[in-house]
């Protein structure tokens, strides 16, 4: 009986967060850890670094078949005025942010799409959190989110 109870703990924590979601997510191994500066946030679409509950990103990233749609890249799901593509890196000073993501949706996130986004200057690192409200500023309406700790 011990073994089972085991064995469906280990199972909810795969469940819960899978590795492999982060490969499905536009810079999604090196998400700024909105608590920790200089850190990444391993479990982008969740709350915490520990537990299991989403964050909204997370809930969105679910609802769209656990991919990175245009509608996703386009999306402000912690809605602090800056939309998720821009949040994971999408420079916009050449073409609209529409187009950076539908491209990225055309080829499937392929590693030559995201290459050739980076080498002509399109795609830089993330630069915050595109599931917890992290935007710093006057306009902003953000606060640290609760158990944030290092």
């Amino acid at each position: 009986m011990l073994r089972f109870a085991v064995l469906g703990c280990i199972l909810v924590s795969l469940v819960h967060s899978l590795p492999q979601y982060r490969d499905r997510i536009l810079n999604g191994h090196n998400v700024p850890n909105p608590c920790c500066p200089g850190r990444t946030w391993d479990r982008v679409g969740h709350a915490s670094t520990t537990g299991t509950q989403l964050n909204r990103f997370g809930s969105d990233f679910a609802a769209n078949g656990h991919r990175f749609t245009e509608q996703l890249c386009l999306a402000d799901s912690d809605m602090d005025g800056v939309r998720n593509g821009q949040e994971l890196g999408l420079i916009t000073t050449q073409y609209n942010l529409e187009t950076l993501c539908r491209f990225l949706v055309e080829y499937n996130m392929n590693p030559r799409a995201i290459n050739f986004l980076q080498y002509r200057g399109l795609l830089g690192n993330a630069n915050s959190h595109p599931g917890i409200c992290d935007q710093q500023g006057p306009m902003s309406n953000c606060r640290p989110p609760p158990n944030c700790g290092c």
